[in-house]
């Protein structure tokens, strides 16, 4: 028999293993050759990407509680003009295809008010003007003018922070407020924390009598924990006053350091042991417009010289978490240092314009300029800058990404300058490139790492965890997965998807050098969908937290041969089912539907059978001189052929894109409305081909890699989707344009390892499956085990659970002691994953 104590216990438990697991049928076997060294595994090999999107840094990392704290969340993004309420774009040729996106965003000039109220003690409404003519500093040039000499009683200036401020007993806090005084305003003014209603629970008053703009300071240790408060500022009826950078700030910081980082969300981050920090992102990187990208140099310094900037996420970003920020927390948590500059041009799923040769020349000049500041000594102009910035010694700068997410031709041809003139200056720093598999590496004339990146469903994840293992030994390129993350279901199913992927990832550790997730943190006014969620007052980590927790901190030295040998063989996937054809926010026309089966055409059409023979689930269809077109380029659109059903076949039509952001869909295997397979011709806003499958309305992406094959408009295409089996292949005017082998099997994944300084086995095990999953495991070449191992499981009876600020520990790895040996059986609990950690001698 098998004693086995739960992993939802606190305690050690010891958990002793009969041999006849050994020889139990219904058992899977492992098999871990110790002697057998893979490739070595990166020390940098898990590391995090921090970008501020739904307010990770502003409201979250950065610990700043006065939002719009410079009076400047009105200033449109760069770029742009305010036109009937809308921030516009000018009109320029987007980089990738040379068409105009006209791109706009709803713009509130009131914005310059965001998070203040003002009012005046006997209620009546003070007079009060956003101003730019007397600015602080040119970079933040509006200041709030308050007229108190015409209120009837004394005038209080609200800041409700970032959702509520929050301060802690026993924490100290420092505020700092800039005021210029008019019209004979003499005297003190003062500030108070207040709660929901209105109760003060600090005051002080500050004398303000000097002339010009001068900086008034105090701080204050609470007495009290609350999280609900807001900073009012109260000033006496007399004269006029101008009032900007307001800030309160807790004087404790991560590893004290000035304008420095919340402690409870960067101990979160150090505990992962990150071997690298990628920053600035990321999107925002390329900016709604080429003017409205992240620009470094505008990020040091004081933060009351820093601009800001709206993002494309939404907000504006202070740039309080700046570059100096970025590089202080890679050395405070021991990690390498990846900056990503833009390669000249804005987002493509935005204004997507891009800059001039000469314009360029400046970029190039500007992420030199950023390295020199991390590595170049202080004679250096950046190195000087650093050091009055107070850091002498270097940074741990090791990468440089060149651009996100870009792609074509233009952007190879970016890239290939910055990295000569990086290449050549810093021969140390590895340049990485923004292209996935792209048929545009070709044009690339040196590439050492591509950033592909994955959002996608948990089926996607548990699908391909073998993603790497299919690439050619001799791959030119290694891989950085800068982005990953299983979207549609914030839950343990999807943590233990992104869980098995990451075996995949250190299998290939030949292949891949690093990997990050993102987003990073969210602020729960957001949602709850990242690594880390925080509110004002707390952090925690989801179940994906503590997987990549587990990931990193348990990463062996080398790989080592695994072989799992499963008792049952794989189900062959059936493919029986309805054909269909379909879009998805675009508009498309079909021509001449054949479908063959075994040699022999069963169905084809020139659509004048359509009232008959077709049922239009969703969108506008019509026939027009036998060509059936889809008019309505908003959502999903489908229809399919009734009364048929067919299996193994070959299905092939004249297809043309009319409108709209994406391509076309050709559907087969379709059980019901809710469950079909497809085909997807122009997805993920039409760069890729590749293959679906649609379970109960959940939509699985089936790609290995995402092949660029953007469907050009008013071109027909002759369209042929051939299906054997679980074997699938797309051709478009007969080139094999995308193949797939899809699998049917039970959701374990295993890898293992050896750390030599501990000389113990490692083992990771992905149970995604509902049900126990029985192992017998055989450590071949092992001289010697202690007879003890250690194992950490993540685990909970329903998968669809998550942690939350109610249960931040709902669902956290547990460790347990286990008997061991060079062959011994266990049993992985379902929903789980578990580590095991062997010590372990080789013959």
């Amino acid at each position: 028999m098998t004693m086995k104590i739960s992993g939802y216990s606190n305690i050690i438990a010891v958990i002793v293993f009969s041999l006849f697991f050994l020889s139990c049928k219904e058992n899977d076997t492992i098999i871990i050759d110790v002697a057998h060294e893979g490739a070595e595994i990166s020390p940098s090999l898990y590391g995090v990407f921090f970008e501020e999107i739904t307010h990770s840094g502003d409201g979250g990392l950065y610990p700043e509680m006065v939002l719009n704290r410079g009076f400047e969340d009105g200033t449109p993004p760069s770029g742009t003009r305010i036109v009937d309420g809308y921030a516009v774009a000018e009109a320029k040729p987007c980089y990738s295809n040379d068409s105009i996106n006209h791109f706009k965003i709803k713009w509130d000039e009131n914005l310059y008010m965001n998070g203040w109220t003002l009012e005046c003690v006997d209620g009546t409404t003070p007079e009060y003007a956003i101003v730019s003519d007397e600015p602080l500093h040119p970079a933040t040039p509006h200041a709030l003018s308050i007229a108190t000499g015409k209120s009837k009683g004394l005038v209080n200036l609200i800041n409700s922070g970032y959702w509520g401020m929050a301060v802690s007993e026993g924490k100290t806090y420092k505020l700092n407020v800039y005021l210029k005084l008019k019209d004979g305003y003499k005297g003190a003014f003062q500030a108070a924390l207040i709660d929901k209603d209105g109760k003060e629970l600090w005051t002080a008053g500050i004398l303000a009598d000097e002339e010009g703009w001068q900086k008034y300071a105090t701080q204050f240790t609470s007495f009290v924990t609350a999280n609900d408060l807001r900073l009012k500022l109260t000033f006496a009826n007399q004269g006029t006053v101008l009032v900007d950078q307001v800030s309160l700030f807790p004087v404790e910081t991560f590893h004290e350091r000035p304008n420095g980082l919340r402690e409870d969300v960067a101990t979160l981050i150090a505990d992962l042991k990150p071997g690298f920090i990628r920053w600035p992102g990321g999107c925002i990187v390329e900016g709604l417009t080429f003017e409205n990208r992240i620009k470094w140099k505008e990020t040091i310094g004081d933060p009351l010289t820093r601009p800001g900037e709206y993002n494309l996420w939404g907000y504006r970003s202070t740039m309080g978490f700046g570059y100096h920020e970025f590089l202080q927390f890679c050395e405070d948590t021991g990690a390498e240092g990846m900056f990503v500059c833009n390669a000249g041009m804005s987002c493509l799923f935005r204004n997507g314009d891009y800059c001039d040769a000469n314009q360029l020349n400046q970029l190039i000049t500007e992420a030199l300029d950023a390295i020199e500041y991390a590595l170049g000594d202080t004679t250096t102009t950046w190195g000087r800058k650093r050091m009055e910035n107070g850091h002498p010694e270097k940074f741990p700068l090791k990468y440089i990404e060149i651009g996100n997410e870009n792609i074509g031709m233009r952007y190879a041809e970016n890239y290939n300058r910055f990295y000569q003139a990086i290449h050549e200056k810093y021969p140390e720093v590895k340049i990485i490139c923004a292209l996935m598999f792209s048929k545009y590496l070709k044009y690339a004339e040196k590439v050492d790492i591509i950033d592909p990146h994955y959002y996608e469903t948990a089926g996607w994840f548990y699908n391909n965890a073998d993603v790497y293992d299919k690439l050619p030994a001799d791959y030119p390129y290694q891989i950085y997965v800068g982005e990953y993350a299983a979207i549609g279901g914030a839950n343990l199913n999807s943590s233990l998807a992104e869980a098995a992927f990451l075996t995949g990832v250190e299998r290939n550790a030949d292949k891949v050098k690093m990997v990050s997730y993102a987003p990073l943190i969210e602020n729960a006014a957001h949602g709850r969908d990242h690594l880390i969620v925080l509110k004002n007052d707390s952090s925690f980590g989801r179940t994906n937290y503590h997987v990549l927790k587990m990931f990193s901190n348990n990463r062996p030295d080398v790989n080592l041969h695994t072989e799992l040998i499963p008792i049952q063989t794989p189900e062959i996937y059936q493919t029986a089912g309805f054909v269909g054809i379909g879009t998805d926010n675009s508009c498309a026309s079909f021509q001449s539907l054949k479908v063959i089966h075994d040699g022999k055409v069963v169905y084809e059409t020139d659509f004048s059978d359509w009232k008959e023979r077709w049922e239009p689930v969703s969108g506008e269809w019509t026939v027009e001189n036998g060509t059936l077109k889809q008019k309505n380029k908003q959502g999903s659109a489908m229809a399919i052929l009734k009364n048929f059903s067919v299996e193994d076949c070959t299905i092939e039509l004249k297809a043309r894109r009319d409108a709209g952001v994406q391509g076309f869909r050709v559907m087969f295997g379709g059980k019901d409305q809710q469950n079909y397979l497809m085909a997807d011709l122009g997805s993920h806003t039409n760069e890729s081909v590749l293959f679906r499958e649609i379970t109960d309305h959940s939509n699985t992406s089936l790609f290995d890699y995402r092949v660029e094959y953007p469907i050009l408009i008013n071109h027909w295409y002759d369209v042929k989707i051939n299906i054997e089996k679980n074997h699938w292949t797309c051709f478009m005017d007969a080139e094999p344009v995308y193949e797939y082998t899809h699998k049917v099997a039970p959701k374990h994944y295993v890898v293992s390892g050896y750390d030599k300084q501990k000389g113990e086995v490692v083992i990771k095990v992905v149970n995604g499956e509902d049900t126990s999953w029985n192992t017998s495991f055989d450590l071949k070449n092992a001289s010697k085990t202690t007879g003890e191992g250690k194992t950490i499981t993540l685990s909970y009876p329903d998968k669809s659970a998550e942690n939350s600020f109610e249960q931040p520990d709902k669902i956290v790895p547990k460790e347990t002691v286990f008997k061991t040996g060079t062959s011994f059986g266990y049993s992985f609990e379902p929903h789980s994953l578990t580590i095991l950690r062997i010590p372990c001698e080789k013959n």
